[in-house]
C-alpha cells in the first residue's frame, strides 16, 4: 500500500549566529515527525540552519531561507517565499504547518488550496487583535486539520483537536523525575523582552530567594543591566543550553520562574509549563497563564509579588500528585500519536467539511 505524502513545514524557526536552534521548532518537528513517521511518506521543509537538529533523512529546505537577523519587512517577504515554494512543489499533498504565525494564516487566506490538504497547528486565537483574529477565523474555513495546543483554545475553535506541545514518555522524561531538588528557581532559555527580567530580578533581590537564569540573551545591554542590579542570591549566564543540560538544570530545581509579559502571553501556550508538569518543578508565572494552560502552580497579578512571597513554604508533594495525574489524563505518549495519526487520516477524506 502507497502511504500518503505528508510535507511538515516550519517557515519560522531559525538558529543563531552559532548554528544553535532557537525557540522550539526543532523540538517538536522531531517529536511529531517521530509521531508519524512509520503511518506516512513524511517530507519536512524547515529553514537552512535548521536541517542538521531534524531526525527525518528527508529533511529539505527552501529556495529562499529565513535567517535570524532579518528586518521585520525581509521576514515577512521570505516567509511568503517560503510558502509559496511548498504550495507548488506539494500540490496534492497532506501538508503540516507546526509552527504557525499570522503570515501563515494570511497566506492561506489569499491562496488558492486546490487539492491540498491543510493542517495546522493553533498556539492561540489571536484574541487581542480584530483585524488579526478576523484573517485567523476566515483562514481556519480553508483548513482540514486543527491541532490546538490547548484545550482551552477548543472553545473558539470547535472542529480542533487537542494536542499538547510535547507528550509524556516515560522511557524519557522519568529519568529526571527521581532527580533531588534544591532549593533554588530556575529561569531558562531565550532571553528576550517578552519576558519581565527586570521586575523578576528586582523581586527575588528582595525575597532573597536563590535564583538561577540562564540562556542567551536578545541584548547584551539587558544582560549586564541585570547583572548590575541583582543580588547575591540570583546567578545570571548569558550562554546556550543544551537540550541534556535544560532537562538536567530544570529537573534538579524546586521552582521555575516563567516570566512572561502576560498581554504577550495572554491565551498562548508555553511549551516551558508543560515541561515542568514532566519533571515535577512547580512553575512560577502570571495567574492568567497558569490557569490558561491548566496547569498548577504558583501564579501573581503582577510579578512584584513575589518580592514578599516566602517560596520555600511551598507544598510541593501536593503539586506534585496533581502533575502525575495530569500527565496519566492528558499527556500520555501513545494517545498524542494515536490522536494526531487519526487526526491526519480523516482530513484527507474532509473530516472538517
Amino acid at each position: 500500500m502507497i502511504k500518503k505524502r505528508v510535507a511538515m513545514v516550519d517557515f519560522w524557526s531559525v538558529c543563531d549566529e552559532k548554528g544553535k536552534p532557537i525557540g522550539h521548532g526543532r523540538k517538536v518537528g522531531n517529536e511529531y515527525y517521530n509521531y508519524i513517521a512509520d503511518s506516512f511518506d513524511v517530507v519536512q521543509y524547515a529553514n537552512e540552519g535548521m536541517l542538521q537538529h531534524l531526525v527525518n533523512p528527508r529533511r529539505c529546505t527552501f529556495a529562499h531561507s529565513l535567517q535570524n537577523g532579518f528586518p521585520k519587512w525581509k521576514r515577512i517577504l521570505t516567509t511568503f517565499q517560503c510558502l509559496r515554494e511548498v504550495y507548488r512543489k506539494e500540490a496534492e499533498s497532506v501538508i503540516w504547518f507546526y509552527v504557525p504565525n499570522i503570515y501563515l494564516f494570511l497566506f492561506l487566506l489569499l491562496s488558492v488550496k486546490g487539492k491540498r490538504r491543510i493542517v495546522v497547528n493553533v498556539y492561540e486565537d489571536y484574541g487581542n487583535s480584530k483585524i488579526k483574529r478576523w484573517i485567523f477565523r476566515k483562514a481556519l474555513k480553508k483548513v482540514d486539520a486543527v491541532f490546538a495546543t490547548n484545550k482551552r483554545l477548543l472553545q473558539s475553535i470547535p472542529n480542533g483537536m487537542f494536542i499538547p506541545d510535547y507528550a509524556y514518555r516515560e522511557e524519557e522524561y522519568g529519568r529526571y523525575t527521581g532527580l533531588e531538588k534544591k532549593e533554588r528557581a530556575v529561569c531558562l532559555g531565550t532571553m528576550n523582552e517578552k519576558k519581565k527580567l527586570l521586575d523578576a530580578v528586582e523581586a527575588f533581590s528582595k525575597n532573597g530567594y536563590p535564583l538561577y537564569i540562564a540562556g542567551q540573551f536578545s541584548s547584551v545591554e539587558t544582560y549586564k543591566r541585570l547583572c548590575s542590579i541583582k543580588g547575591n542570591n540570583i546567578v545570571i549566564e548569558n550562554r546556550y543550553i543544551d537540550s541534556e543540560e535544560y532537562y538536567q538544570i530544570l529537573a534538579s530545581s524546586k521552582l521555575c520562574l516563567i516570566p512572561y509579559d502576560e498581554e504577550f502571553y495572554r491565551n498562548r501556550t508555553s511549551g516551558v509549563l508543560q515541561e515542568c508538569l514532566f519533571t515535577d518543578t512547580i512553575p512560577i508565572s502570571h495567574k492568567s497563564i497558569l490557569e490558561f494552560s491548566d496547569i498548577p502552580g504558583i501564579g501573581y497579578a503582577d510579578i512584584r509579588e513575589l518580592a514578599g512571597m516566602d517560596l520555600k513554604d511551598i507544598d510541593a508533594v501536593k503539586l506534585k500528585n496533581e502533575y502525575k495525574e495530569k500527565r496519566c489524563q492528558f499527556y500520555s505518549y501513545h494517545t498524542v500519536k494515536e490522536t494526531v495519526i487519526e487526526t491526519i487520516i480523516k482530513s484527507l477524506y474532509g473530516f472538517h467539511e
